[in-house]
């Protein structure tokens, strides 16, 4: 081979390097920052709740007690978003709904899998009538005074 040829095939895999290096440290640049919470949860979110789930259960109305998680930071299959576990009872069953909204927009909502670690959650009773809290929970036996 021709040193000129020689010469150009290794500039050429050295620009190649070069490139490929720069596109990887960009690329998990960009993941660094990814996970981590850009929006604040409105401060309504239980009444924009409450409105869904009437909307989303209005053939079979929840009833009895309900409880609701805290929000916690999670990405979803449409992006990043808050996600609240919901836990009431169906026909002698206790069923957990997840929701997963970023601020008035519902980005999943679903029966709850394994994956979303819903019964590592802690829970406070939820009014769905005003989207408010409400004292108790789920089983709870009621004051021991």
């Amino acid at each position: 081979m021709k040193p000129r040829r020689v010469a150009s095939r290794v500039r050429g895999a050295c620009r190649a390097a070069a490139l490929l290096s720069l596109t990887l440290t960009a690329a998990c640049g960009s993941l660094a920052t990814e996970g981590v919470q850009t929006t604040t949860l409105n401060p309504d979110y239980r009444a924009t709740i409450a409105k869904r789930l009437h909307a989303t259960f209005n053939k079979t109305p929840l009833s009895g007690p309900i409880e609701i998680s805290d929000p916690r930071w999670v990405q979803a299959n449409k992006g990043w978003g808050w996600m609240v576990c919901i836990r009431f009872q169906d026909r002698g069953h206790q069923r957990t709904y997840v929701m997963i909204l970023d601020h008035n927009e519902f980005l999943d909502e679903r029966y709850a899998v394994q994956t979303d670690a819903c019964g590592a959650q802690t829970y406070s009773g939820f009014d769905l009538g005003s989207g408010g809290m409400r004292p108790g929970s789920v089983g709870d036996p009621g004051p021991l005074y």
